[in-house]
């Protein structure tokens, strides 16, 4: 303990705090120093290597809290750093004591069966040090019967330890398959180049049905074949060219009023409201792991929570700010079954982060939950500000009814940011990923401000229709929770929920009633756009 405005460490002889230079070999001759400005604790580094992590996280300058953790180099010397009020600079607390001789024996290499006598020596030595009259009297009761109280006080401790370390390493292995969506930079890369890959797979698909439906109506043509089959052609390119100018005029009416839904939520203790951590980042931001590759999570320190992130679609069905989405778009733990597990395990959810970008508009709204359906999978949400140049999606009208067979098409943002840098260019697509790495929200915010967020237009038909569900087939993947499905007059007939695994290109949907019901119940009657549906 010091009472002092500046001191410096490392294993000068001119440091206020000398290390000993053989067995602190990552220690620098000044390697840090720590000062008082305007009653704050500020430490420094002095050692020019980026050798300075506090709480596991490397720092140039960071202000310390009671209990900080520092490290002198990469696996030097730990220092925890503690505050004393200005009525106790005179003793040390027994807290303190307890818990900083606890943290030396873990971390101390030594046969588990003689635990107690080192913790039993580091409380003693530091009562002896730094404690108060009465915690020295105390030790010297003890030292009659030390080797019982001792063993009690080192078991305690050893099982706490345990028990922390066995909860620790539960929620690190729990932690792997909550992050199994967060993708390092080159696995960015690689689905992007998947996408790109894919995308031209479709277009060239496309533009060979074409070709060869062409090519079959001018041979027919030319060998004067039945008019039958000469016609039978021209109907498959006149339905072509329709579902075409379908798909362009949704875009064109609809397409601003359909968003980029990003959403991010972490865990917190329930009973102390302490969120879940990562114990530290290494150079590259991504978080520290064990041996087999789980992060490392603690609800200790200061240091960065974790966010789980998600992307999705919502759209736009009124001029002031509400937004219709699936309820799991806002609650996407309960559909998430290692999200249960960590509240299972005494944790709760925390949402972080709720927001959407629309088409064309380069700055997020953030969003706040108006209600959320308990017998469907609906919620509404509502922009923090009334959205500029977005157009509001009509539902379909009451008392209509969509029909099996009949075409659809689908506004989504599937895939999410990997779909979206895969349609750009690669010189475009390269100059986001390496100003906003594989970070889910720096990549959203670089996207918007280049005014590159559009969602991917799918088509399809109504495969079945019941009360609660319409089913039907058009390309989707991860992502298209949320989107609006369109019939030929420009109407939703259903909120996009969840592909079928079993059935490839099936898709569920919520009839679009439902959301005119959560709307009835949330305004009082159904709110309206003013745009007019599109004649078939």
């Amino acid at each position: 303990y010091f009472d002092t405005d500046s001191i410096s460490f490392g294993i000068g002889e001119h440091c206020g705090i000398v290390f000993d230079a053989v067995k602190d070999a990552a220690v620098c001759p000044v390697h840090a120093e720590l000062a008082v400005e305007d009653q704050t604790p500020i430490l420094r580094d002095r050692s020019g290597r980026q050798a300075l992590l506090v709480n596991g996280k490397r720092t140039d300058e960071a202000p310390l809290q009671d209990g900080d953790l520092i490290q002198f180099g990469e696996g030097g010397p730990l220092v925890r750093f503690r505050l004393l009020s200005d009525g106790n600079l005179e003793a040390k607390p027994w807290r303190h004591i307890v818990a900083d001789s606890r943290d030396i024996v873990v971390r101390m290499p030594h046969a588990r069966y003689i635990s107690p006598f080192y913790l039993a020596r580091h409380v003693l030595a530091d009562v002896a040090r730094y404690g108060s009259l009465t915690a020295k009297l105390v030790a010297a009761g003890l030292l009659l019967i030390p080797l019982a109280i001792a063993a009690a006080l080192g078991l305690t401790a050893y099982y706490q330890y345990q028990a922390a370390g066995a909860s620790e390493r539960k929620m690190a292995e729990l932690m792997s398959r909550i992050e199994t969506g967060r993708l390092t930079r080159a696995e960015m890369e690689r689905r992007i180049e998947l996408e790109r890959h894919s995308v031209a797979e479709l277009r060239q698909a496309h533009e060979e049905l074409v070709g060869k439906l062409n090519a079959a109506l001018k041979e027919q043509e030319t060998s004067r074949q039945s008019r039958q089959e000469i016609q039978a052609i021209r109907r498959q390119l006149t339905a072509l060219e329709s579902s075409q100018r379908f798909a362009e005029e949704i875009v064109r009416r609809f397409e601003n009023g359909v968003g980029l839904l990003q959403g991010g939520y972490g865990f917190k203790e329930k009973d102390t409201g302490r969120p879940l951590r990562y114990q530290g980042l290494d150079p590259s931001g991504n978080p520290l792991r064990d041996k087999d590759g789980n992060a490392l999570v603690t609800v200790e320190g200061s240091t960065p929570p974790v966010v789980i992130y998600y992307a999705g679609t919502g759209f736009l069905v009124d001029q002031a700010g509400t937004i219709v989405t699936n309820r799991h778009m806002v609650r996407m733990w309960e559909t998430y079954e290692p999200a249960q597990e960590a509240i299972a395990a005494g944790f709760e959810p925390d949402l972080h982060l709720l927001r959407i970008f629309f088409p064309g508009i380069p700055e997020p709204y953030r969003l706040d939950v108006l209600r959320v359906s308990e017998q469907a999978d609906l919620a509404l949400l509502r922009t923090d500000r009334v959205p500029v140049g977005a157009t509001p999606l009509p539902l379909l009208t009451a008392g209509d009814q969509p029909r099996s067979g009949e075409p659809v098409v689908v506004l989504s943002y599937p895939g999410s940011f990997d779909s979206i840098l895969g349609r750009l260019a690669g010189p475009v697509s390269d100059e986001i990923l390496h100003e906003a790495g594989a970070d889910p929200v720096k990549l959203a915010d670089a996207l918007a401000r280049r005014r590159l967020v559009s969602p991917l237009v799918t088509q399809g038909h109504v495969a079945d229709v019941s009360p609660e569900i319409i089913t039907f087939e058009a390309t989707s993947s991860g992502g298209s929770s949320g989107s609006p499905v369109f019939d030929r007059t420009g109407q939703v007939i259903a909120i996009n929920r969840a592909g079928l695994r079993k059935a490839g290109g099936l898709n569920v949907g919520l009839p679009s009633r439902l959301a005119g019901d959560l709307l009835k119940a949330e305004h009082g009657t159904p709110a309206r756009p003013t745009d007019a549906p599109m004649r078939p």
